[in-house]
């Protein structure tokens, strides 16, 4: 982020009294609980693993788009049949690898400490989510958790976004979206908020930027220094 960027951000922050945080590829890596868990399903449909770099461009959509994506099918039978072996896979092993970014506890407890509202929204599975941010000892940092179950609609529609501004009590023009892929630029600058890209993450990059954010941050580390 160049030095007027970084002003500008900073410059918000008498403003913003809610951040919104994607899940996977902005607050935790979980690209090796992801391609475990898809190759475990691949193996038991009979069909090939993949690189975990090819699976990663997938994550971000929900878990049925993430197999859809990686089987490369319309076949509902054959996706219902998929989501059934993920799920029970990856809910049995929701964290075996997966990590918190550097300075991410660091962060939340930092805007804890200025009583600042913090959400997580992600297309990920509520339950599963819940349990991973659990597991790593962040969930106590989260006054609301919004999964691609929890509302009707997931990212990139606005709902979750705004369903989670409506239960803290704020307002879009108080809030702040921070993500790494277009879905969750498109949902935030829908619901109204101002939009935060971070570049370390698994999303597509050149899509993301294409929806112009607000901000793109490089480095968890970038992220850690202008919002505490």
């Amino acid at each position: 982020m160049d030095r007027q960027s970084k002003t500008e951000i900073s410059g918000i922050q008498t403003t913003i009294d809610t951040y919104i945080f994607d899940l996977d590829g902005t607050l935790i890596n979980s690209s090796k609980d992801i391609s475990a868990a898809v190759n475990y399903t691949l193996e038991k449909l009979g069909l090939t693993p993949l690189p975990e770099e090819e699976i990663i461009k997938h994550v971000g959509y929900g878990g049925k788009k993430l197999l859809q994506g990686v089987l490369s099918t319309q076949d509902e039978d054959l996706l219902d049949k998929a989501v059934k072996i993920f799920r029970e896979y990856y809910f049995a092993n929701p964290a075996e690898y997966t990590t918190l970014y550097p300075y991410t506890e660091e962060l939340l407890r930092k805007l804890k400490e200025e009583n600042k509202k913090i959400a997580v929204v992600t297309n990920k599975y509520e339950d599963i989510s819940r349990q991973i941010l659990e597991k790593l000892g962040v969930m106590s940092l989260i006054d609301i958790l919004v999964g691609g179950d929890t509302t009707e609609y997931k990212k990139p529609q606005p709902e979750p976004v705004l369903y989670a501004i409506s239960i803290l009590g704020s307002s879009p023009e108080k809030s702040i979206m921070i993500g790494d892929s277009e879905t969750d630029i498109i949902s935030g600058k829908q619901a109204g908020t101002k939009t935060a890209l971070v570049l370390y993450g698994f999303g597509k990059k050149d899509i993301a930027l294409s929806h112009n954010p607000d901000f793109v941050i490089k480095t968890p580390e970038e992220l850690f220094n202008i919002l505490s």
